[in-house]
């Protein structure tokens, strides 16, 4: 793999807030947000079209709002990565009991899945999120289809002492290496980390260096956690410098102002296209710039 640059719009509990949907939802609320998804899913194909490479390029996108963008998006040869975990939850799980089924049937170059994974937290919940993961690996590996783990290290209350500036400086890095080393002890073994940016080269090579050390074909890319354009970029420019890494997994900070205002009325869809796209790309060239 020598680059691998995701639009991830799997997002379901918070899309459908952002698209400002009723609750309970109605059906027009979730054709509302299909036809959102579907806005996103074209900004990438301009983006593709006006130059970048479609070999990298990638969407991420769930089944329940993104059925139709997974097909056409396989059929037109694009990297396709499809979100297997139950929105929302603090432990993970799959969405659908038959997932095995749901894999054979999309037929991802990707199946994600997201994990919130404190090695300080539940040990009973580690446990059992970790036995999951492994027997996804384990699947995996009789396939073409390759994972793609989103590991998440949230704060446990007492790590949160000082700041969330001072945690995410001086503990998460350290947490985030202690993390993926039990996972890996536990036998899972993605193809691609899906992590969270880091301020420092250094703190970053070293989560790079545990990765390896448990499957030296793995790779990272850096995701975004709908944080500001500023911070997103910073995040890349540390994480390009670091072999490992081959590229960025940046959604919310790409689309969520466009489709925000497209849904007030204050921007036509055309308008809302063009500035996702835009964002995209301009985070494609901040990777490759940077990568050098």
């Amino acid at each position: 793999m020598d680059g691998l640059y995701i639009l991830p719009f799997d997002h379901r509990s918070s899309f459908m807030k952002l698209v400002k949907a009723a609750s309970p939802q109605n059906r027009k609320d979730i054709a509302r947000a299909r036809g959102c998804k579907r806005l996103i899913y074209d900004a990438f194909r301009k983006s593709v079209a006006e130059g970048v490479p479609k070999s990298k390029a990638a969407v991420l996108v769930d089944e329940w709002l993104g059925r139709d963008i997974l097909k056409d998006a396989r059929s037109k040869g694009f990297i396709t990565c499809v979100a297997l975990e139950k929105s929302g939850q603090g432990e993970f799980n799959f969405d659908r009991k038959d997932w095995r089924k749901q894999v054979k049937q999309i037929n991802p170059t990707y199946a994600k899945v997201l994990v919130r994974y404190n090695p300080e937290g539940s040990k009973k919940v580690n446990a059992r999120q970790s036995a999951r993961l492994a027997e996804l690996s384990s699947f995996l590996k009789t396939r073409k289809n390759k994972l793609l783990l989103e590991l998440l290290v949230p704060a446990a209350k007492k790590q949160l002492a000082k700041s969330m500036a001072a945690y995410d400086k001086k503990i998460r890095p350290y947490l985030m290496v202690a993390a993926i080393r039990e996972l890996q002890e536990a036998g899972v073994n993605p193809d691609v980390w899906k992590i969270e940016g880091l301020d420092s080269v250094e703190r970053m090579q070293k989560v790079a260096d545990q990765v390896k050390a448990g499957n030296p074909k793995s790779r990272i890319v850096i995701l975004g956690r709908g944080e500001s354009r500023e911070k997103a970029e910073r995040w890349l420019k540390v994480g390009a410098k670091v072999n490992s890494a081959i590229g960025f997994a940046v959604g919310r900070t790409v689309f969520n102002k466009p489709i925000e205002q497209y849904n007030k009325g204050k921007i036509s869809k055309a308008k809302a296209i063009m500035e996702i796209s835009q964002m995209y790309t301009f985070f494609v060239k901040v990777w490759e710039r940077a990568r050098g």
